[in-house]
């Protein structure tokens, strides 16, 4: 199923998925220390956003009283910041990993033993991030003073101590259903403005209504637990972690990508159709384990596991979309190397 190449700022919600696929293939198959690496600098700055949320929230003190819909507006405002620069970055979070290896897992190009590994060497390595980020903001005293130390407290048990297990379930699947949406949406982008933009409406939108994120609660219940929250260690791991990661996995997972999957991806059959962006195009991929599937660049062809040895190659870029000077490859399949290694071995 051939496409005609799109001049606009945008792609097709078809192409998309099947970068989203692409990706999710290259996460899966990307070294160990790199996938460390990547998903640790995600949980920090993440964390960066969830530092600003805190001095926001601490220093809105009486407007919450007045105006609490204000503060949550300003809350959400600032918040993406930090998802943004891990997006832009090339920083992974377990959250977005959801959809990445569920579309790779539905079209069973990655085996589910793998999807599991690289699920959770992401989710721990987010945990190291987040909390090697609250040791700076906590001995660099950012909120060791009131009205925010009080303000991580209150913010801490807001979290944990007042809604119920289910309420915080179903908030995950929503947070992670509009933070897949926003990944997704950032694949759609080819600017870097739109992007960000695309990014930063779905993730303004789960903190205004406060659902639940198991990335961001590693930095913002630790913190007030440091800082004299009652919360135990036990009720912290069950109640903020395992619970609103199980529901971030239903919501991105399901909601997001089980339906795109199913729309766009699964229909084309794999073995048969090709994506064409302008000089560049995707050849359908299959399981590296079983044939060496084929990325097409230009007029040269190579196989799919010489491109996945060059994805760790940190100087290296892999371009999925048109040579437009304007045009900005998604950050999660943009360190793949592709177009350089291929240029190698066409020599």
């Amino acid at each position: 199923m051939s496409k005609p190449t799109s001049t606009s700022d945008h792609l097709d919600a078809d192409d998309a998925a099947m970068l989203l696929l692409t990706a999710g293939i290259s996460k899966a198959y990307q070294r160990l220390d790199y996938m460390i690496v990547r998903n640790f600098i995600g949980g920090a700055l993440v964390s960066v956003g969830g530092l600003v949320t805190l001095l926001v929230k601490g220093g809105c003190d009486g407007l919450s009283e007045s105006n609490p819909a204000v503060v949550q507006l300003l809350l959400g405002l600032v918040f993406p910041v930090g998802l943004v620069m891990s997006t832009l970055t090339g920083g992974e979070l377990s959250t977005g990993n959801v959809l990445f290896l569920s579309i790779a897992l539905l079209q069973r190009k990655v085996p589910l033993w793998r999807s599991v590994y690289c699920f959770l060497v992401s989710f721990f390595a987010n945990l190291a991030g987040s909390l090697f980020y609250l040791v700076i903001a906590h001995y660099g005293h950012i909120l060791s003073e009131d009205p925010y130390l009080t303000g991580t407290i209150v913010f801490a048990n807001d979290k944990v101590l007042v809604p119920s297990a289910s309420t915080v379930f179903v908030r995950a699947i929503g947070c992670n259903w509009l933070i897949c949406i926003g990944v997704y949406t950032a694949f759609l982008s080819r600017t870097v403005v739109s992007r960000v933009i695309s990014i930063w409406i779905p993730i303004f939108t789960f903190v205004a209504v406060g659902f639940e994120n198991s990335v961001a609660n590693m930095f913002l219940v630790p913190i007030g637990m440091i800082n004299g929250a009652p919360i135990s260690v036990g009720l912290f791991i069950w109640k903020s972690l395992l619970l609103s990661t199980l529901g971030n996995m239903v919501g991105g997972g399901f909601f997001v990508a089980l339906v795109y999957w199913y729309l766009y991806v699964f229909p084309t059959d794999g073995a048969k159709d090709e994506i064409d962006m302008g000089n560049e195009s995707i050849l359908p991929i299959t399981e590296p384990s079983t044939v060496a599937p084929i990325t097409q660049i230009g007029n040269r062809s190579v196989p799919l596991s010489d491109s996945m040895e060059s994805f760790n190659r940190r100087d290296r870029k892999f371009r999925l979309m048109s040579h437009d000077a304007n045009s900005v490859s998604p950050t999660d399949a943009s360190r793949s190397g592709a177009n350089s290694d291929t240029d190698e071995k066409a020599e």
